[in-house]
């Protein structure tokens, strides 16, 4: 008894650290979304225009949503100025601070009482010189203005003699609204209204059994979620990239195509169209720009004329409306050797299907 009570009153020793080693996990990466190298591509075409660049600033991009709760807080991410800052800065446009000028103040009030240097050795204090910041020309502002839970929600349960499966889906969104004021005029030139959607899934099996002696109990599921932060990023930067390329009047075509995400398309525009060969010409030129079919309408559209002809053809000319309801020109030995291509083409793009006469 007197050993143990000795042992209880002996203090641990802390000579030697014995610290856990941390797992340190994923490594750190660039935080981009698919919208990034699209607003990277801007770069060459307006973020290099020397002094003539318009200058940008970002202001207040509040949470509107209201959606918090007493455990968790704030549902969305408070920091979508800071999300539309970066935005910008891929771009490559002029940026002047304006969210958070704190410091600029403080250290504007030390050099206006003669308290601040920039030469500590020469003891010479800072100087206030008019005219030495510039000013901006345009700023953003606006806000996060929609979350919506479960706007569409299901699921499919079964299970057969011991096995048992589930799959469950829910959907929500959230919305973005912003702005570009002219900082001079107080004008609005530029409005964007974007929202996405978020998608999360839930797969789960088991296998549930009783024996004589015991019971078999096996389960395993799977949820994924979007990010909803990582959405409203998505959205920022899309609006982002539709406010530079609406103002500086750049086609964003070109750029466009480097993202993944599904635009609106025209009832008349061709998606994932087929491309064909180009055939040779009389006098053995070829197409310098593809041959495509619109699975719309079933029209063969050419881009450019052939090359080593005078003549051009007017851009996107419709060549035949074949496939769908035939030709109406007379046949010549070219367009049926032309002809049974393209229904072999059009079997692959459409399957057999009865002729309409």
């Amino acid at each position: 008894m007197a050993a143990s009570a000795s042992a209880c009153t002996t203090l641990p020793s802390f000579s030697k650290a014995e610290y856990v080693s941390p797992f340190d996990g994923a490594s750190v990466v660039e935080n981009t979304t698919r919208y990034s190298s699209a607003l990277e591509c801007l770069k060459p075409m307006i973020g290099g225009r020397g002094p003539s660049a318009k200058r940008f600033a970002v202001g207040r991009v509040s949470d509107f949503t209201g959606k918090e709760d007493l455990v968790n807080g704030k549902r969305i991410s408070q920091g979508a100025a800071l999300m539309v800052i970066s935005a910008l800065a891929k771009t490559g446009v002029p940026i002047v601070e304006r969210f958070d000028t704190s410091i600029a103040d403080m250290e504007l009030k030390y050099a206006d009482n003669k308290l601040i240097t920039d030469n500590p050795e020469g003891k010479a204090h800072r100087q206030i010189l008019s005219a030495s910041l510039p000013g901006s020309d345009y700023h953003i502002v606006g806000g996060i203005t929609e979350v919506n839970y479960n706007i569409r929600s299901g699921s499919l349960e079964t299970s057969f003699r011991f096995i048992g499966a589930a799959a469950r889906y829910f959907v929500m969104n959230v919305a973005v609204d912003l702005r570009v004021v002219n900082t001079k005029t107080l004008e609005v030139v530029n409005t964007q209204s974007l929202q996405k959607q978020i998608i999360g899934t839930e797969l789960n099996g088991g296998y549930f059994r009783l024996f004589s002696d015991g019971l078999a109990d096996v389960n395993a599921a799977e949820r994924t979620q979007e990010p909803i932060q990582k959405g409203l990023r998505m959205v920022i930067e899309h609006a982002v990239f539709k406010m530079m390329t609406e103002m500086n009047n750049v086609p964003a075509a070109n750029c466009s195509k480097m993202t993944t995400a599904a635009t609106t398309t025209p009832a008349k525009q061709a998606i994932n169209p087929i491309v064909l060969t180009p055939p040779p010409t009389a006098n053995g030129a070829t197409e310098e720009a593809s041959v495509q079919i619109d699975p719309y309408t079933g029209e063969i559209v050419r881009g450019n004329s052939p090359t080593g002809t005078a003549q051009t053809k007017p851009q996107g000319e419709t060549i035949g409306l074949k496939g769908l309801f035939g030709s109406s020109a007379a046949p010549t030995p070219q367009d049926a050797s032309d002809n049974t291509k393209r229904e072999m083409q059009e079997k692959l793009l459409w399957g057999n299907r009865p002729q309409i006469r």
